[in-house]
């Protein structure tokens, strides 16, 4: 990688992502790059120019990127080869359904002329129906900065890593785009409880910029990705879902559970506790098998 600079870009609901795009911006300055980081966030927008290696991360959604990573690159200007890294974040790892997630994000990329010359997922704590188990979960956090300073080292080697998913993953991440039509849905529905204060924390998280308080309550509109910062991050745990409850944990979800556990992965069977066809993502992920 002939480029001394990095511009980092993520989109990030509950957390993990941003915790990707945090461990990036350490591990890239520690080897001597340059960077800078960007949320996509609510309306703040970044418009990526010169000849920055373009990083891009982002949560997977449905076994494709959020409406709002797509938004932003249709939003960018013709580039002449610069190159560019796609970071996938799922609590999954590298499985049917979501091995096609990068694909679209990758093709509009180059059509604005970037050159993506290396692609891979990265798997943190699941946020979305079952939860990972706690020595799991933990493994996962501890293992990331290998795991982020292994794409760096790649990176700097001038390594080249694409993927050719298979056009079942191709067909399966197209219907998985159905699931943005729902979750314009999810959001104008979700339930304020008596709990609410009004304290607008919600809207201030939110990164869609979907709340809004009226009355000191929070309400809100038809822009939703589905993330769930809001329900699961209520200071008052005052939000709850109006449909699709499945969606959601029922013990919630915050990665600072995990934080100060201290899990030796010798005392860990990884097969046995990601035993499964849900987990063999993670298992891999893990094992080093991916």
């Amino acid at each position: 990688m002939n480029n001394q600079e990095i511009n980092i870009v993520y989109y990030s609901g509950t957390g993990g992502t941003k915790r990707v795009a945090k461990c990036f911006e350490t591990a890239c300055q520690q080897v001597g790059y340059k960077t800078s980081i960007h949320r996509l966030f609510q309306n703040v927008a970044f418009l990526h120019t010169g000849k920055a290696l373009l990083l891009l991360i982002y949560a997977v959604h449905a076994g494709n990127a959020p409406e709002p990573v797509y938004k932003w690159i249709d939003s960018l200007g013709d580039v002449s080869s610069v190159p560019a890294v796609v970071i996938s974040v799922s609590g999954g790892g590298e499985v049917i359904f979501n091995t096609a997630c990068r694909a679209s994000v990758i093709k509009r990329l180059e059509k604005k002329g970037y050159q993506v010359c290396y692609e891979r997922m990265l798997v943190m704590p699941s946020n979305w129906i079952v939860a990972t188990k706690k020595p799991l979960a933990q493994m996962l956090l501890d293992v990331l900065p290998k795991k982020v300073m292994k794409i760096v080292d790649d990176m700097e080697k001038g390594t080249i890593r694409r993927t050719k998913p298979l056009l079942l993953d191709r067909l399966l991440s197209r219907m998985g785009e159905l699931e943005k039509i729902g979750a314009k849905s999810f959001g104008k529905r979700i339930q304020v409880s008596k709990r609410c204060i009004g304290c607008g924390w919600c809207v201030t998280h939110c990164p869609a910029g979907n709340i809004t308080l009226k009355s000191d309550k929070p309400e809100f509109g038809n822009e939703c990705h589905l993330c769930l910062a809001c329900i699961y991050g209520c200071p008052h745990n005052a939000l709850s879902p109006g449909i699709g409850k499945f969606f959601v944990i029922y013990e919630g979800f915050d990665l600072r559970d995990y934080e100060g556990m201290r899990v030796l992965s010798d005392d860990v069977d990884i097969e046995m506790m990601a035993r499964g066809y849900l987990w063999r993502g993670v298992r891999d992920y893990l094992l080093d098998r991916e």
